[in-house]
Formats: structure tokens, sequence, C-alpha cells
């Protein structure tokens, strides 16, 4: 039982609520949601990285894992060589597998296992993969630029730009980027 009125804990993008008697609608909620949200988000993401060590998932990697007050588990993957819908299946299968044999989630909760898609910010591993890529970025100073992304290495990336008519390069070291975005743009030839 839960002796307080109210619990509430906040983990690293997952908020986790019960109240008085220790139960959420006619079930007990287990202790296990508030203290340890955040060793489960390790634990699922260790156990992706081992599916990672396979030959066929070398080039992925965990772009966010992040469960919700739900019970909402969302995986985040993406690769190297770009995300397939077979891969997202067996990384969501290897983890459905590990949550049920380990009988880590007493309760019904949903996993998703999806690649990051275009509103998803980028992570530094994301950057090589999309070279002359539309680009939007937010500045650490507030600085909004959009650009063709044409050059990244470890410490930076370059973005060709337009100013007025003409085209310019800036330099943007890593951690001076707030958030990055790919924009998906058409190209619309007028006649």
């Amino acid at each position: 039982m839960i002796n307080s009125s109210i619990i509430c804990a906040k983990y690293i993008n997952c908020h986790i609520f019960a109240s008085g008697n220790g139960r959420r609608g006619n079930k007990l909620f287990p202790l296990f949601y508030i203290s340890c949200m955040t060793d489960l988000i390790k634990k699922i993401t260790e156990i992706i990285e081992q599916k990672f060590l396979e030959e066929e998932f070398r080039d992925c990697y965990i772009v966010e894992v992040k469960i919700n007050k739900n019970l909402k588990l969302e995986i985040f993957v993406d690769s190297d060589s770009g995300m397939t819908i077979n891969k997202c299946t067996s990384v969501s299968r290897y983890v459905g597998k590990f949550l049920e044999e380990a009988d880590l989630i007493s309760d019904k909760y949903t996993l998703e296992v999806s690649s990051p898609g275009l509103e998803r910010p980028l992570i530094k591993r994301q950057f090589p993969k999309n070279l002359g890529k539309f680009i939007n970025i937010k500045l650490k100073n507030k600085t909004v630029l959009e650009g063709i992304l044409s050059f990244v290495d470890e410490n930076g990336i370059i973005v060709e730009y337009k100013d007025k008519k003409e085209s310019k390069n800036i330099s943007i070291a890593f951690d001076e980027i707030e958030e990055a975005k790919i924009i998906f743009k058409f190209n619309i030839k007028q006649k």
C-alpha cells in the first residue's frame, strides 16, 4: 500500500502517478513503476544493444526509449544504412519476448518500435546519412537557420544557405546546436 495521499515521480520522459490507496482503477499500482522506471529504460536499452550486436543490426542504434504514464513504451531506432520495417519488427519481437519472459511489466502495456521519422530532432549519429538534405537548425543562441547539410565531421557540420540571392556556408559545432530536423521539400518546377 502507498501511505501518502499522492505520489508523483518524474523520470526520463515518463510521468507516473499513484494516489490514495495505491490503486489505479481496480488494480494495485506496483511501487515498481514509481521506483524503477529509469532502471526499466536502462534494461530495455541494454537488451536492444544486445540485439544490435547481431551482424544484420551492427549499423543500428537507439535514438530514444521512453515510457509514458499509460505504459506506452516507445522505442525509436535508426540505422546508418536506413531502418527497414523488417528490422523494426525484429527489434519489437525481441524486446516484447524479453519483457514477457522477464515479467518486468505486470500491467497491460503498448510496445511501439519505429524509425524516428522526419518530425523528430536528429541525434549526432544521424547527421552523416542526411548529407545533401534540407535541414532546419535551432541554435542555443536562438538563431534559426535553414539550408542544405553539406558537410559533417566529429566536431560539427557545415550548412549551405541562401542569404538574399547569394549562397553562403556556415560552420556549426555540435555543442552549439539545440535542435536540428530534416525538412522534406518537394521540387516543384513551374512552366
